[in-house]
């Protein structure tokens, strides 16, 4: 063999291998799946065949051979990928598609939905959150030049709503200098002003190693892959807390059930950012801290195809015959201790009216579906937003409570810096009872005080909750005070079952009541321990008027508020200089201007 045979020859095996050596850094830097289980494993090496039979035939063709061999291989792996993804479409799978979520239970609101909770109802949202975040991270001195707060998991974390986020590298440069990250961040969904920079767990200081924002083997994916499951379906990957506070990353594993379409969650991959340790958990066997295993957008198009192939795949697209559709907006939500996907319902056309809604449990994807015709999440956002349309708030996506049995709305109030102002409730069956106020605790007093002056004075919500009167002496009383908002707790009598509770703005009298006074009360009970009053008084206070006093009073009532005239003038009191003036009068002076003024 002469030096130019060769060297063709060794020209010829470059060619064949430049193709396979650029597929191969094109998957490690893509992170791809591998398996031709996968529409993105299927995709590379029919693409990557492709590229190497157009290689053979033109070497074919320069060499005068036939290429049309070559050619018709080409022309069916183009045709098995293109009936390979024909055959996974909804329109010859939909009756599979339609039972993927399994059996949706059929339920009602009150039986399922656990009464409100105010201390966990979630009041900031993950875009607040992220608000909150970065201003701690802003208090740390360099810290926030070099990594910023990464992607938020709402979590129950000791039983409290809180948000959760890995500290990420800022850019490549912070990376190659660092290596890791000094730990996460917390905030509370119930208490806007709870945040954490946690750093250290059980004395030991954290030190994130494998994450989103790492480099080359350090990349949480390319890690995951490289562990084991470069043929594994993978997808998301929830940054979660343990019964300790120690960090992990939780990442579902799944299968396609149809062809390369439909997709099912098979269990959680567990992996400790700071050693890399991965380990694989069936859905059955996963820990319990652990929130979500179901990825939220597997949940939404389960649901879409739900509601839209009962009748089949043709009803869907022309008849629309029962058809529903999920309203705009998927939310996390928590009842019982349990995670759930919640999203409401509504018939195709029908723009601000659901027909129920449906709530999917984030580890075992159990269905519930309530019917419950009502107003959809956008129609109460607005009928919110009307109440304090002058002030310019916007609406969160609501969340559906159970307020004294009642099915209820709640939102939370934004002004346009994205700050928490006001709390708004909207009744789901009649979205033209609303109410607002600066607590929750308050919010929920004046929905309940709107739902008793809409004409439910006997019975509110479902069977259990009712009006009721009570007089006795209060044995424990206490306040606290959120956003300059006071809200009272007391006990009444000898009936330790029983917290009732009120704002400060429903009686002046709660300031001045103390343990051994008589009280007479009125509230709302549905046998849920803590009760609201709706209506106080102090029967030990009492303030006796005089009878320009009460005319004075009536005239206050009768005009919205004190208004200055011939016999009620508004005189503005500075203390300070009153006295000064006073000390600075003679004997004489201060003898003569009491008896003008008696």
């Amino acid at each position: 063999m002469d030096i130019r045979e060769k060297n063709i020859k060794v020209s010829t095996v470059i060619i064949f291998f430049v193709p396979i050596i650029i597929w191969a850094l094109f998957a490690y830097f893509t992170k791809l799946n591998l398996s031709l289980a996968f529409l993105e494993g299927g995709f590379f090496w029919i693409s990557l065949a492709i590229v190497e039979l157009i290689v053979l035939t033109c070497y074919l063709y320069f060499k005068e051979y036939s290429p049309f061999k070559p050619l018709f291989v080409i022309g069916g792996l183009v045709l098995v990928f293109c009936i390979v993804n024909i055959a996974g479409c909804d329109m010859f799978n939909d009756q599979k598609a339609y039972n993927q979520i399994g059996e949706v239970k059929q339920t009602s609101f009150a039986d399922s939905i656990l009464p409100i909770d105010y201390t966990q109802i979630p009041v900031v949202d993950e875009e607040l959150a992220l608000k909150q975040a970065e201003k701690k991270l802003g208090e740390e001195r360099g810290l926030g030049s070099i990594v910023n707060v990464g992607d938020f998991t709402l979590q129950q974390v000791n039983d409290e709503l809180t948000f959760v986020a890995p500290l990420e590298h800022e850019n490549f440069f912070k990376w190659f200098d660092n290596g890791t990250t000094p730990g996460y961040i917390t905030v509370s969904a119930t208490d806007p002003d709870d945040v954490e920079l946690v750093q250290e767990v059980d004395g030991s200081q954290i030190k994130l190693r494998y994450l989103n924002s790492s480099y080359f083997g350090d990349n949480l994916l390319r890690h995951i892959r490289n562990s084991g499951y470069t043929f594994t379906g993978i997808t998301d990957m929830s940054f979660e807390l343990d019964d300790n506070g120690r960090p992990y990353w939780t990442v579902t594993t799944y299968e396609n059930t149809a062809f390369w379409a439909l997709p099912e969650a098979t269990g959680v991959i567990i992996c400790d950012p700071q050693t890399g340790e991965c380990t694989w958990y069936s859905i059955e066997d996963t820990p319990e801290w652990v929130d979500k295993i179901q990825p939220e957008n597997f949940i939404d198009d389960q649901i879409d195809n739900y509601g839209r192939y009962e009748q089949g795949f043709w009803n869907s697209v022309f008849g629309k015959n029962g058809v529903i559709i999920k309203t705009p907006g998927v939310l996390t939500v928590y009842n019982n201790g349990d995670c759930y996907y919640y999203t409401g319902m509504t018939s195709v056309g029908n723009d601000d009216a659901t027909t129920g809604f449906i709530m999917v449990n984030t580890r075992t994807k159990e269905a519930t579906y309530f019917e419950l015709a009502g107003a959809t999440e956008e129609a109460a956002q607005a009928s919110a937003e009307g109440m304090l349309q002058e002030k310019e708030y916007t609406a969160t996506l609501p969340v559906p409570l159970n307020v004294q049995g009642i099915p209820t709305y709640f939102m939370t109030m934004k002004d346009k810096a994205g700050l928490v102002k006001s709390y708004a409730m909207v009744n789901i069956e009649n979205y033209s009872i609303v109410a607002t106020g600066n607590t929750v605790a308050e919010v929920q007093q004046n929905y309940i005080n709107a739902m008793v002056s809409n004409g439910n004075d006997v019975v509110v919500g479902s069977e259990e909750a009712y009006l009721y009167h009570t007089e006795g002496i209060v044995t424990r009383i206490s306040s606290q005070v959120t956003n300059g908002n006071t809200t009272y707790y007391m006990i009444i009598g000898d009936d330790n079952t029983k917290l009732y509770v009120a704002s400060s703005s429903l009686s002046d009298e709660l300031a001045i009541t103390r343990e051994g006074d008589n009280v007479k009360v009125s509230y709302i009970d549905d046998s849920n321990g803590t009760v609201n009053i709706s209506d106080f008084d102090n029967l030990d206070f009492s303030q006796v008027k005089s009878e320009d006093q009460v005319r004075k009073d009536e005239q206050v009532a009768e005009n919205g508020g004190i208004s200055e005239n011939d016999t009620n003038t508004i005189i503005e009191v500075n203390p300070e200089d009153n006295e000064a003036k006073w000390n600075s009068l003679t004997d004489e002076e201060k003898a003569k201007l009491l008896e003008n003024n008696n």
